[in-house]
């Protein structure tokens, strides 16, 4: 009987475990919609996927189990074939690294001249005061997991990919508190193509689902924009990556995993 009423607990568990990740990712993707271009069906990179994944597989061993002790060992056997095999196929299909560009090795020289560069001349902002004091401020709500800091001198100066004068600086809300984890340079001109640094290696990004109030403040994403708010076109912009992600230093949004970790460990 206890060893029944733990298949059953495990199942239970299995089962909620799941729906907390799908919770997790629902908020995520709310928050940050663009996601959805760099996942899988199955991301491991994504921690609610993974915890989806390992509700699922919780919920059928203890299932398994539950048919093993309440009919025969055999059955109870024959239930984990597709477990496994699912599992198995699952890893062969998912786990593979996100592909990138390799670009050409003056491409390669390029984005690591620009990356440097940007890296260098951001130290300093480390400190989100330094930051502060240097006329950067916030352009969403601080209490968000990340939040892009700007500069309104150097967003209307006419410098382009200026390592000394980088539009904005994205910092990650940690239990450490707020952490730089990106530089991003932006276009001033909605309507200007932006230059080619380094191929596909230096991807450009913008957005047209962002709700901007008349005074230019964020306040969500199409399509739940509240009334008085409209979408626009951004400028096309380049993030440059100041911690790991599996994405690419140039990438449009940090991966899930390594952002997990920045808000734990700093």
């Amino acid at each position: 009987m206890r060893r029944a009423n733990a298949a059953l607990l495990i199942c239970f568990g299995g089962a909620a475990t799941a729906l907390l990740g799908l919770a997790w990712d629902i908020s995520i993707h709310t928050a940050y919609p663009s996601l959805a271009q760099h996942e899988t069906p199955l991301d491991p990179l994504s921690p609610a996927h993974d915890l989806i994944a390992a509700g699922i597989v919780v919920a059928a061993v203890g299932g398994a189990w539950a048919i093993g002790r309440n009919f025969s060992l055999r059955l109870g056997l024959l239930a984990l074939v597709p477990v496994v095999g699912s599992v198995a196929w699952i890893g062969l299909s998912a786990f593979d690294a996100p592909s990138q560009a390799l670009g050409t090795a003056e491409q390669q020289a390029a984005a690591d001249r620009l990356w440097q560069a940007t890296e260098h001349s951001t130290e300093k902002y480390k400190s989100v005061d330094n930051a502060r004091a240097d006329g950067y401020i916030a352009f969403n709500p601080v209490s968000n997991p990340l939040v892009h800091y700007v500069n309104p001198a150097y967003m209307q100066d006419g410098r382009i990919l200026d390592p000394e004068h980088v539009e904005s600086l994205v910092y990650e809300n940690t239990l450490h508190g707020p952490v730089l984890v990106a530089a991003m340079y932006s276009l001033e001109d909605p309507n200007a193509a932006p230059p080619d640094v380094a191929g596909q290696l230096t991807s450009w990004h913008r957005h047209d689902d962002l709700c901007f109030t008349p005074g230019g403040e964020v306040v969500g994403a199409a399509p739940d924009c509240p009334p008085g708010s409209a979408t626009y076109y951004t400028p096309w912009m380049l993030h440059v990556w100041l911690v790991p992600n599996r994405y690419g230093r140039f990438a449009a949004d940090l991966d899930p995993w390594h952002q997990l970790g920045v808000e734990v460990f700093g």
